[in-house]
């Protein structure tokens, strides 16, 4: 959908906007635009002179904001209205999923992508890193080509190639403030997005030389974030804390793991020592793109969503990102032919139906060791599907009796009814289908909720993948298990 005001049209990916949009899309809605403000703010800052070095941290779901954000920021840093204010500024982004950890090697290939997008005839950037106008880039292009030079000079001194890649690359950042754009000092600003790719998922660390790399860069993080190793700026973007991408990676023995931990030489079951979560590491600015009913009722609103009312509810309890709205006002187009505004959850179960179904067949079939998940005589499944046709994909205990009747229930005494509706719920939840949120409130597993809209990433940034899912809800079984026999152990 489009707003009728401004003819923009959302995206699902934000790396899908034209620099046409970017330069005219209200950034002001929602938690986005206070990120935005916050991150110019600090990187305008840097380029003033009134510091030295900021460092900053955003931290979303996938599908929040991070990379409107972030494509936007360095859109207005080279095009924008105030451009003038940032013409020292040069601009590094990096799209960690979608590289190996070779940050000279990007950095080669980020510079020859510009100068070719300067110098061509070609209006429009192929890559949705290289953003800003041709034009406003020209001022840069001395400085791109000094570059070069650097680096080849850089790559002639280092004999191995993780640390040509990573303190090779940082002394590059710190040679850039020896040069000049429009007569003021370069104030190179690193930008990292989709850190969770590299951490968590391993999408980012490609091979060997990579995941050295990597080591080396944890290794000199905290005198990256103090500002030792260039002026300027750092961002670093990502869909969970560093510390939980980091447990979840060690919980799922992600194999890159015990690579990364063997060369720094820590053990896996002290993840605390992880250079990247140390106390000492602290950020100029921090901000989480954290979406409320209210920033999503007016998102809907401003381009033209028509949602029930019950539905934007659903969203803003269980997966409260815009791209969820996206997602349900498609699929509910295509799939039901009607708007969503006369859509109810009920109902909407039929639009998600079909990968419900599948994702049921398959953990039905799956075993922890030699056992099952799911016993084969319980009927979790179709207790399940009964609460999502019926639109309880949130559940307080003020619907309990409601809940009953739609899984036929039939216990006469109410508390007797509601406490069997507890303890289904219950059971779901330790199966990983609902989450508890509180005392007898549940929600549908957001990312179950993800993987049934097709959205292209899970919440954490890890592929929305059947095997991905499934993986999830095991651990989440395991862990369940793991505490109940502890918790039964110390009663004894």
């Amino acid at each position: 959908m489009s707003s009728p005001s401004i003819g923009i049209e959302l995206q699902p990916k934000a790396e899908s906007y034209s620099q046409e949009v970017l330069a005219k899309i209200d950034i002001n809605i929602g938690p986005v635009g206070a990120v935005y403000r916050g991150v110019i703010d600090e990187v305008r800052s840097v380029a003033r002179g009134s510091k030295n070095f900021s460092a900053i941290y955003i931290e979303g779901l996938y599908g929040s904001g991070k990379t409107l954000v972030l494509r936007k920021l360095v859109y207005d840093i080279i095009s924008g209205p105030l451009k003038d204010q940032f013409k020292n500024i040069m601009p590094i982004y990096f799209f960690l999923g979608g590289m190996d950890f070779k940050l000279l090697q990007g950095l080669k290939n980020y510079i020859e992508e510009l100068k070719t997008y300067v110098s061509s005839e070609r209006k429009v950037p192929i890559k949705p890193y290289i953003l800003g106008e041709r034009a406003d880039w020209k001022s840069r292009l001395p400085l791109l080509e000094k570059c070069l030079e650097i680096v080849s000079k850089v790559e002639e001194r280092y004999k191995k190639e993780e640390e040509k890649e990573t303190l090779g690359f940082f002394e590059v950042l710190g040679e850039m403030n020896k040069q000049e754009i429009d007569g003021e000092s370069c104030r190179p600003l690193l930008i990292f997005d989709e850190f969770e790719r590299v951490l968590y998922t391993g999408d980012g660390l490609k091979t060997d030389v990579g995941k050295s790399a990597f080591v080396t860069f944890a290794q000199r993080y905290l005198e990256l974030t103090r500002g030792h190793l260039y002026s300027g700026g750092f961002i670093i973007a990502t869909t969970k804390p560093i510390k939980e991408l980091l447990d979840n990676a060690i919980k799922e023995r992600r194999p890159h793991i015990s690579f990364i931990f063997e060369r720094l030489g820590l053990r896996m079951d002290r993840p605390e020592d992880f250079h990247m979560i140390r106390p000492h590491i602290v950020y100029d600015y921090w901000d989480r793109l954290a979406w409320l009913y209210q920033h999503l009722d007016d998102l809907a609103n401003k381009y033209g969503f028509l949602l029930h009312l019950d539905l934007l509810h659903l969203i803003s309890d269980i997966l409260p990102i815009p791209r969820t709205i996206i997602q349900i006002d498609r699929k509910v187009r295509i799939n039901l032919g009607r708007t969503p505004n006369v859509v109810s959850p009920k109902e909407f179960y039929n639009v998600i139906r079909p990968r419900i179904e599948e994702f049921i067949e398959v953990l039905k079939r799956e075993k922890i060791g030699s056992r099952f998940i799911i016993a084969p005589r319980t009927l979790w499944h179709e207790r399940f599907v009964k609460l999502l046709e019926n639109g309880y994909f949130v559940i307080r205990s003020s619907e309990y009796e409601k809940v009953a009747e739609a899984l036929n229930i039939t216990v006469q005494d109410h508390d007797k009814s509601k406490q069997r509706v507890s303890q289904i719920l219950r059971q779901l939840s330790a199966l990983g289908l609902y989450e508890r949120l509180g005392a007898g409130e549940y929600r549908l597993n957001p990312y179950i909720l993800a993987y049934a809209l097709e959205i292209e990433s899970l919440p954490d940034g890890s592929r929305a993948d059947l095997g991905e899912l499934i993986m999830k809800i095991k651990n989440a079984i395991i862990k369940t298990r793991e505490e109940r026999e502890k918790s039964e152990s110390e009663k004894e």
